[in-house]
């Protein structure tokens, strides 16, 4: 007897965009993910034959970035849950610390001396800070990065305002002395277009 196949409703997702998705070890035999709809880190071998499945650990919500400190250690900035879970990878895979940032995180990078500074995107809206954020006074940037000590992620973070909206993705400097931040939709609505 056949059975008639039927499609389920729709379903749409409303997760948050990933900015970097994917991270190696620095010695090159792990692959990281972010598995954002399940708020896990995936983690894979890398072998001759191609990736195997190491494990899962379960991180904040809605994870959408990933950086490798080390070969045993991993930061995943969560989206949702204003927070970066820094996973310890020995002995076993898990969340070691959780850091609270500001709203919506969405980046991070290490550089400096030895990458020992941890710079993570936030949008400023005053979560997780001592300070006013000063929502209605002009001229305060709607951006802030965070920047941690990360051998020593407990200290307070030093926190720099940029005067944009939407902080998105960071780049590092091939020497690791500079770090570079992009804005996301912070243009002036204003286009160019061609006369003809």
């Amino acid at each position: 007897m056949a059975v008639e196949a039927r499609a389920a409703q729709p379903f749409t997702a409303f997760e948050s965009g990933q900015v970097r998705p994917l991270a190696l070890s620095p010695d090159g035999e792990r692959l990281f993910a972010v598995n954002t709809p399940d708020n896990r880190l995936e983690i894979y071998a890398i072998t001759d034959d191609g990736l195997v499945h190491e494990g899962s650990v379960p991180v904040g919500l809605e994870p959408v970035a990933v950086a490798a400190r080390s070969a045993h250690e991993v930061w995943v900035v969560n989206h949702l849950s204003d927070s970066v879970s820094v996973v310890s990878l020995t002995p076993r895979p898990q969340v070691s610390r959780t850091l609270q940032v500001g709203d919506e995180p969405r980046d991070l990078v290490f550089a400096g001396p030895g990458g020992k500074r941890a710079f993570v995107t936030a949008a400023h809206r005053g979560q997780n800070t001592a300070f006013d954020p000063q929502l209605t006074t002009p001229g305060i940037g709607r951006a802030d990065v965070w920047v941690f000590d990360a051998n020593h992620p407990g200290q307070a973070p030093t926190i720099l305002n940029l005067f944009c909206d939407t902080p998105r993705a960071l780049a590092v400097s091939a020497d690791g002395k500079r770090v570079y931040a992009a804005a996301f939709n912070s243009g002036n609505q204003t286009a160019v277009v061609p006369r003809g």
